[in-house]
């Protein structure tokens, strides 16, 4: 169930408290649109026929940097905040690619916040993230966020 509060300080109440999304997958469009934007073109993201033939489980590989740009509607869909001017990504900390992800593996986010810190004009919010596999809970991806959130005039 994903935590809803009012004011980014209301997140505080929360830290330690498990957060997930939803459960996901990136698919083969998914990764070919990355790759136009990226220009990563590495046959292991993109030729589907070689990875059938060469890569262990026969899909390609999705490229790291997309998982780390799904973060933010990731952390949207396991916590919100109803009021606050604008949320900056300030950090992201101790990234490690632990494991490679194929296309189409379900995959979900777990996290939790490490702390959430009031300011005079915002609140710093740090939270561990770890995108890892439905079946196994396998991390494949780890990382500290680092968000601030401007409080509301």
């Amino acid at each position: 169930m994903p935590v809803r509060v009012d004011r980014p300080a209301d997140l505080a109440a929360f830290v330690g408290v498990g957060l997930q999304s939803e459960t996901f997958a990136v698919t083969q469009s998914d990764v070919d649109r990355f790759i136009a934007l990226s220009g990563d073109r590495q046959w292991i993201h993109s030729d589907v026929e070689r990875a059938k033939v060469e890569l262990p489980a026969g899909r390609t590989i999705v490229p790291g940097n997309l998982l780390l740009v799904r973060l933010p509607r990731l952390l949207q869909e396991a916590y919100s905040v109803a009021h606050f001017e604008k949320c900056l990504v300030a950090e992201y900390r101790q990234v490690r690619f632990k494991h490679p992800v194929e296309t189409d593996a379900p995959l979900v986010l777990q996290a939790e916040f490490l702390s959430v810190t009031p300011a005079r004009n915002f609140v710093r919010v740090e939270t561990a993230c770890a995108i890892g596999f439905v079946e196994t809970r396998k991390a494949a991806l780890t990382l500290t966020v680092v968000d601030v959130f401007y409080k509301a005039r």
